[in-house]
């Protein structure tokens, strides 16, 4: 069955591609790798049509039918544990497309109070989609989620504090990784770069430790000085990290 599908290349590379943040060569070989895989292609096509569908402004009637659907969803929608991930993807699918043919079918104009209220709610959607996919046993499905987050203008504390769960306690390297590149983004609230200095004490992957390290000098979070020392003196460092930390310990009392 299609949700039990799985791919390694996928598993390490989708999130990366999506943002991005792939260097010239390695962005041509997951293309080429999509190309041949029918799973990583699939995904890659269902981030393409979310991304292009264009923003349309509802109409008269689009807030009776939201609630109506909204309130059939609520009743019927699984714990966000139980859920599976093609059900996500497609009630994801099915709230974009909704919209934009409930603007496309629809004129008119809603007053002010009433465009606020609808833009809250799918503000409320689009925070349950996201700690939705970071809650998912899959890694890929979990990476998605960090993707999806970074997206969103604004997310409200439970993103936040979803991602930061994540990079503390997620069992794959690689979206711990994902997760702090996402909480960069954010890095002007005071919570988050306390956290991320609390993470980096509990990290046991030298990548992760080396990306929260440099975010931190990037901050310029002097804060960050007490953890990288109480890291430095440990026995089982790696020595590539040791060595960061010296110099990053460094770097935060010049700034």
């Amino acid at each position: 069955m299609r949700e039990t599908s799985f791919c390694p290349t996928g598993e390490r590379q989708l999130a990366a591609y999506l943002e991005n943040r792939l260097n010239p060569k390695d962005r041509d070989q997951f293309r080429e790798h999509a190309s041949l895989c029918s799973i990583c292609r699939e995904e890659v096509e269902i981030w393409d049509k979310l991304n292009s569908l264009p923003q349309a402004s509802p109409g008269p009637y689009f807030r009776q039918d939201f609630e109506a659907m909204l309130a059939r969803e609520t009743r019927n929608r699984p714990q966000p544990q139980k859920q599976q991930p093609w059900q996500i993807w497609a009630a994801a699918a099915a709230i974009a497309i909704g919209a934009f043919l409930a603007g496309t079918y629809f004129a008119g104009q809603k007053p002010k109070s009433e465009m606020a209220e609808l833009r809250e709610e799918l503000r409320g959607m689009r925070t349950m989609f996201a700690t939705s996919l970071l809650q998912q046993q899959s890694a890929v499905e979990r990476l998605r989620g960090v993707n999806y987050s970074v997206r969103l203008d604004n997310p409200d504390e439970e993103v936040v504090g979803a991602l930061i769960q994540t990079l503390r306690s997620d069992s794959s390297v690689d979206v711990r990784l994902a997760a702090t590149d996402a909480l960069r983004k954010y890095s002007t609230r005071p919570q988050v770069r306390q956290s991320m200095v609390e993470a980096l004490t509990l990290q046991d992957s030298p990548l992760v430790q080396l990306a929260l390290i440099d975010a931190m000098v990037e901050f310029r979070e002097r804060r960050a000085a007490s953890a990288f020392a109480q890291l430095a003196a440990s026995q089982a460092i790696d020595p590539t990290v040791k060595i960061r930390l010296v110099k990053a310990i460094e770097e935060l009392k010049v700034q």
